[in-house]
């Protein structure tokens, strides 16, 4: 084959043809069949290449997103716990200084209203208005006369309010509540609306009648990032002087039960420390002994069949299989 003049060429045959070949054609004419390969190969792996950094890019910008969404979520919820329970705190404060008014003017009423709220649960007991009595000029009377209408006034729209607990020296006074199982206030307030924080709850085979408890159970969460529900009372674990003094008021229609701490020790969930319901004398006072034997304190306290015991419940936050227990005997009653 050669070439003539005029952009034309003459095969092999005579035959004239119009040469219309471009730079790329005859590079592509020249080129060996490996070099014409190797080309394509490469253009390939740059075109994976160039697939494969914008689908990481495209991963990691997305990732970065679903990172802020959720610190926004983590914050905002945050934000919505903290306007709660400064609402409700509010409402607890008004209350106790009589900005919002009340039916509980004088004690017949009190004790008409704890009877008219006394009805809970599995253990559905009838308060008799006649039981209850005011004990004039007593130390904790003013004390249990406020409290009481805090958590009653809240208890007339919510009856799964079961009482108050407060311990002296301690962050921690709020209501008790109870549902039918020990669930339900794990992550609900009062109202019923979510919260991370929960509720302080008693077990829900908890009389409401206290004295008819030998083993009152509460529970609370240990949230110690925000010092809420039962977390302060991992203080007492690093302070002995201010374990062995600790009292733990629990107030009810019925009246004030104040409690004495005597033990305090971590234990998997799995042991029962949270026991309720005793077969007889012996099994009830070999749980009070376990219970002292397990304290990494000791209390001096006597524990006779006829003792009325408190556990506080609340997780180490160490790990989920581990709870601290906290027990207490009753030592004082006022009504």
């Amino acid at each position: 084959m050669k070439k003539n003049t005029e952009n034309t060429t003459v095969n092999a045959y005579g035959a004239v043809y119009s040469d219309d070949s471009t730079e790329f054609t005859k590079a592509l004419s020249a080129a060996k069949p490996g070099e014409i390969s190797g080309r394509v190969n490469l253009t390939r792996k740059k075109a994976i290449r160039t697939a494969a950094g914008g689908a990481v890019r495209f991963a990691a910008m997305l990732l970065c997103i679903i990172v802020f969404l959720g610190a926004a979520g983590y914050v905002a919820s945050y934000a919505i716990q903290y306007v709660e329970q400064k609402q409700q705190d509010d409402y607890f404060k008004k209350m106790g200084q009589g900005e919002i008014e009340l039916l509980y003017l004088n004690t017949a009423k009190k004790a008409r209203a704890a009877a008219a709220n006394s009805a809970l649960g599995q253990t559905v007991e009838t308060v008799d208005p006649t039981e209850i009595t005011i004990e004039k000029n007593k130390e904790y009377n003013e004390y249990l006369e406020t409290k009481r209408a805090q958590f009653l006034g809240v208890q007339r729209s919510y009856p799964e309010v079961w009482g108050w607990i407060d311990l002296p020296g301690l962050d921690i006074d709020d209501i008790i509540m109870q549902s039918k199982d020990n669930e339900k206030y794990l992550y609900h307030k009062y109202n019923g609306k979510y919260t991370r924080y929960g509720s302080i709850f008693a077990d829900y085979r908890d009389s409401r009648k206290v004295l008819n408890n030998r083993n009152l159970v509460i529970y609370g969460h240990n949230m110690n990032t925000a010092r809420e529900m039962f977390a302060p009372l991992l203080d007492l674990v690093t302070d002995e002087e201010k374990f062995r003094s600790q009292l733990v008021n629990i107030i009810t229609p019925d009246g004030l039960y104040t409690y004495k701490l005597f033990s305090v020790y971590d234990t998997s969930a799995s042991y029962n420390y949270i026991q309720t319901s005793f077969t007889s004398d012996e099994q009830f006072l070999e749980f009070c002994e376990a219970c002292k034997k397990k304290s990494i304190y000791k209390n001096d306290v006597e524990l006779t069949k006829d003792s009325k015991l408190i556990t506080l419940s609340t997780c180490t936050v160490r790990t989920d299989g581990m709870r601290w227990a906290f027990h207490g005997v009753l030592v004082g009653i006022s009504q």
